[in-house]
């Protein structure tokens, strides 16, 4: 067999092959169709519609709606003022000391102002109308207004250890003032006869005047004075506005020097009852120093009285 008689005899092989292959797939595809063809007719045999059972398509999951929160309601802010207070008796303290003293001339001094918007105190049933400084703690002791020690009330501010409160927020606003100073009524000078729901005014720089009327007034000697109670009394309900005024009282006791001691140390306490503005208040141009009387002919010469003497703070 020659080279083309054998190329030609592959060929046609092949194509058998391929044949065969194509007549197989063709028996495997009639076979399918004969065997559906049959269970169509078992389905339907009696006469009855062969049962097509549909499927019902997955739900789609609808997204769940978020609830809306319910606003929680704002409380009404601190402070909250307090009911007003019946007047009451005075403590029937006595200043005999620096009683006849005179009022001192009007102040010259521009007030410098304070971190708490607090422009003056006025109190007409004490004789106060007068400016508010900025004072702190230095080296474990409480300063005072000794600049103008006529005319000027000291409030403590908060520093990076000491926390003071301040006008129009929950806490006690802490005030020291001089009872007399260079041998003249100062500030305080009436205070020791406050009584029971006197009104105390601070008049704030916005033009708001914060009302506190007075619900203690307590005189301690020098050297048992609680400072700590004082300073953070431990009666005062958390949302409350307080104020405390301190200054001296009681008997001066004079040196050979012509200067003198207070034996004790005046406390009054006022709470915030409301705002509004006073009417009636002494002005600063006519301070009123309360009852006079002549000094007597062998009165020392003008004394200079120390400041409210704080004890040292550094232990508390």
């Amino acid at each position: 067999m020659t080279a083309g008689q054998r190329i030609s005899s592959a060929v046609e092989h092949v194509q058998r092959l391929s044949l065969r292959v194509r007549i197989a797939g063709a028996a495997a595809t009639l076979s399918v169709l004969a065997a559906l063809v049959v269970a169509i007719s078992t389905a339907g045999a009696g006469g009855e519609e062969p049962t097509v059972i549909a499927q019902p398509p997955t739900p789609t999951a609808s997204p769940t709606p978020s609830p809306t929160p319910t606003p929680t309601p704002t409380p009404p802010p601190w402070p909250w003022p307090s009911d007003p207070v019946p007047m009451g008796e005075a403590a029937g303290l006595v200043n005999s000391s620096s009683i006849g003293f005179p009022a001192p001339p009007p102040s010259v001094r521009v007030p410098p102002g304070n971190a708490a918007g607090i422009a003056r105190m006025i109190s007409p049933a004490l004789g106060m109308d007068h400016y508010v400084e900025t004072l702190g703690i230095a080296d474990g002791q409480m300063q005072s207004p000794d600049e103008d020690g006529n005319h000027s009330v000291g409030w403590y501010a908060s520093d990076e250890r000491w926390t003071f409160g301040a006008p129009g927020e929950a806490g006690n606003s802490v005030f020291s003032a001089h009872e007399t100073w260079g041998h003249m009524t100062a500030p305080f000078y009436l205070l020791h006869q406050a009584r029971i729901g006197d009104d105390i005014f601070l008049e704030m720089e916005d033009g708001e005047s914060r009302r506190y009327q007075v619900i203690r007034v307590t005189r301690y000697p020098v050297g048992e004075m609680p400072m700590r109670e004082v300073l953070w009394p431990s009666d005062r309900p958390e949302e409350e506005d307080w104020i405390t005024l301190y200054t001296c009282g009681g008997e001066i006791v004079y040196g050979p020097n012509g200067y003198g001691d207070y034996l004790d140390r005046d406390v009054l306490v006022a709470k915030w009852v409301g705002s509004e503005f006073p009417t009636g208040a002494p002005t600063a141009e006519t301070p009123s120093a309360g009852p006079q009387q002549d000094a007597p002919a062998d009165e020392p010469p003008p004394v200079a009285p120390v400041a409210p003497e704080a004890p040292d703070l550094s232990a508390e």
